[in-house]
């Protein structure tokens, strides 16, 4: 039997609909459903009462929930105790981007290891479904990520929250060329696009760029010469004058300072965004619950 089936019918006991819990887990439904069948298949019998809605679990299924609970929290403590054990020190496990892994954890790490004294960090780097996926199922203990309107993070308020823990901004820039200017200078022309190193479609910062883009009140004319998701290459690739590129300001910060890049734009086209941290209501340790404490008051 797969624990995360256990988690499964936790979650649909809780939301009493499918396409809610399925939407919960980050499945599909029918992958939500199947996962829920096979639980009834190994326990041999009926666990949801699919007749009526919302569904009701059986006198069956309502045995099981307690015991499914109870399994799901043991599991996560014994991990949680495995972890410490293997370590030494205390730890937790962060879930990020690899982005703000580069631009934002640092500081937070420090900031935290002075309010929490010395910890031992596990840093999990992917996408943001990643991080909620492992958030939800235990995997981390916390989430930081992006926070823009154009990134709705869907987690269930009732097992988690979040914090503000800091501010960024995304900003054109481009290598210098001798006089200093930029040499990839906005808005372009439709003769003369500018060379744009641009972010891959599925990436959290391209979602904040592009609804950015859509409201500036100009016309930019670019042309895409380097496609990534990952921002540090896009930075390498400004730094060697390949074209402009939007950047995190926490990235780019000492290469604006230090002349090694300059503002493509006078006119400041710059897209802010927030860094949320999140966590479950109910901390899986007294270290966890103890960093979520210093987080909110940074």
């Amino acid at each position: 039997m797969d624990h995360k089936w256990l988690e499964d019918f936790v979650t649909l006991a809780a939301e009493r609909s499918f396409s809610r819990a399925a939407e919960l887990r980050h499945v599909t439904q029918p992958q939500f459903s199947r996962r829920i069948r096979a639980l009834e298949l190994w326990a041999g019998t009926d666990l949801v009462n699919r007749a009526g809605m919302p569904l009701e679990l059986t006198v069956a299924g309502q045995e099981f929930l307690g015991v499914a609970r109870r399994a799901v929290e043991s599991l996560g403590h014994a991990r949680a105790r495995i972890r410490h054990a293997q370590g030494g020190l205390e730890g937790i496990t962060l879930a990020t981007g690899r982005s703000l892994a580069l631009t934002a954890v640092p500081d937070w790490l420090d900031a935290m290891t002075r309010a929490a004294g010395a910890f031992r960090l596990r840093m999990m780097t992917g996408s943001v479904h990643d991080g909620v996926l492992a958030l939800e199922q235990g995997g981390a203990d916390f989430l930081l990520s992006f926070a823009h309107p154009r990134l709705p993070l869907v987690l269930d308020e009732k097992r988690f929250e979040g914090v503000t823990v800091g501010h960024d901004q995304l900003v054109a820039v481009c290598s210098p060329a001798v006089d200093g200017r930029p040499r990839h200078p906005l808005p372009g022309s439709p003769g003369a696009p500018v060379r744009w190193l641009g972010y891959t479609p599925s990436l959290a910062l391209n979602q904040i760029l592009q609804d950015g883009l859509s409201r500036a009140a100009r016309d930019l004319h670019l042309q895409t010469v380097v496609e990534s998701d990952f921002a540090d290459f896009l930075h390498e690739q400004a730094l060697r004058g390949t074209g402009l590129a939007w950047l995190p300001q926490r990235l780019v910060g000492n290469d604006l300072r230090d002349g090694r890049l300059v503002r493509a734009d006078t006119e400041g086209a710059e897209f802010r965004f927030e860094i949320r941290l999140y966590h479950p209501r109910e901390p899986r340790s007294e270290l966890a619950r103890q960093i979520w404490a210093a987080s909110q008051r940074a």
